[in-house]
């Protein structure tokens, strides 16, 4: 399915207005999962659980921006926020193994190549525009894995909100933090009504490419990856941050005082208590520096401390736990450029003693 998506009346207060309230839809949906577990396990109790529509709708004709895929509106609103009226983007509902999944220039069109990829469906969005209130101009390549399958529809709405309000933040991230990073390229209310021929100075369009990927799927375990490629208008280098959303569909209510929804678990979930996990991971990494041929203390620079890795990025595949480094803080074996990410697999087998079996380690270990 391929449809455009024309911004109308941008910046306008009704649109603002409309994306504020989208704003606060994401920053309630751990509330609504919560809600929704409890549906999930009543109908568990009562043996009944509805299977999700995954059948593709068919193709749609050019869009208002108001009108457009309902269950995208939260993304698309994002990025109507900042496109001028009477611009497009292409949205398409893709197969995972479809042929026009990706896009040409390398801006993150391809897969993790550590990842399996586990993806039923993708959402793919892509266009060009120039702002209209500063000297820039963007390139927009996102796509993002959308849950479906055998599950409760409730769970695969849930999963798919998360990673839909994540998306929607990377976009206004983008945007906001380009237009403060270089908030002298705004053009007056002259120069926005002028035909805009004379440059400022900026050579460097910007552009945002999210690749969203799920690592491992199966009947009570998804692991999201998503990477923000991005470069702002007019910067030689910006940090290209990674988001990681792993969750237990049948996990155990919360009890600690941690503001996440029940689903969605962290790192230290996957280990025992008191086990000194954090501890062997520094050493895994230090033995990887070393079994490189490099010395760890040249590049760790301190950075991994306890408190450090317990908030590490990871995902979860089939044989291998990836933590994964923000740009600009540690660094692992192979590592890039400062901007960029980093990763590290290991092997679950390298983990054993320290692996929880009844966290959500089981539904790796039971498959």
């Amino acid at each position: 399915m391929t449809v455009l998506l024309v911004a109308s009346a941008c910046g306008s207060s009704s649109s603002s207005a409309e994306l504020d309230d989208l704003r606060i839809e994401a920053l309630d949906v751990h509330e609504q999962i919560v809600e929704l577990q409890e549906q999930v396990a009543e109908l568990n109790a009562q043996g009944t659980v509805p299977v999700a529509n995954t059948t593709p709708v068919a193709p749609a004709a050019t869009l208002d921006l108001a009108t457009a895929l309902p269950d995208e509106l939260l993304v698309l609103s994002a990025i109507g926020e900042f496109m001028p009226d009477g611009q497009v983007c292409e949205e398409q509902l893709l197969a995972a193994d479809s042929p026009e999944r990706g896009w040409e220039g390398g801006r993150g069109s391809g897969s993790p190549t550590w990842a399996d990829g586990f993806e039923g469906l993708v959402v793919q969005i892509t266009c060009e525009f120039e702002s209209e209130e500063f000297w820039f101009s963007h390139d927009l390549s996102i796509r993002y894995p959308l849950k479906t399958g055998e599950a409760a529809g409730v769970i695969n709405s849930v999963i798919n909100s998360v990673v839909r309000s994540e998306v929607a933040k990377g976009i206004l991230d983008y945007f906001n933090d380009s237009r403060e990073r270089f908030s002298d390229h705004r053009l007056t209310e002259e120069e926005q009504r002028s035909d805009q021929t004379q440059h400022r100075g900026c050579g460097y369009p910007g552009y945002l490419a999210i690749s969203g990927v799920v690592t491992y799927s199966n009947d009570g375990l998804y692991s999201v990856y998503l990477q923000f490629g991005q470069n702002h208008p007019c910067a030689n280098t910006t940090a290209k941050p990674v988001v990681t959303l792993n969750f237990d569909f049948f996990g155990k209510p919360d009890t600690r005082a941690y503001d996440r929804p029940r689903m969605l678990f962290d790192l230290p979930d996957l280990f025992k208590d008191d086990s000194g996990w954090e501890i062997e991971l520094v050493e895994v990494i230090r033995r990887r520096w070393v079994e490189s041929g490099e010395d760890p203390d040249k590049y760790l620079m301190g950075w991994l401390t306890v408190e450090f890795v317990r908030s590490l990025d990871f995902t979860m595949g089939p044989d291998t736990l990836v933590l994964h480094a923000q740009p600009y803080t540690v660094w692992f074996p192979g590592w890039c450029c400062g901007a960029s990410p980093d990763h590290l697999a290991i092997p679950y087998d390298e983990l054993t003693d320290y692996l929880d079996p009844d966290g959500p380690y089981r539904l790796i270990l039971n498959n």
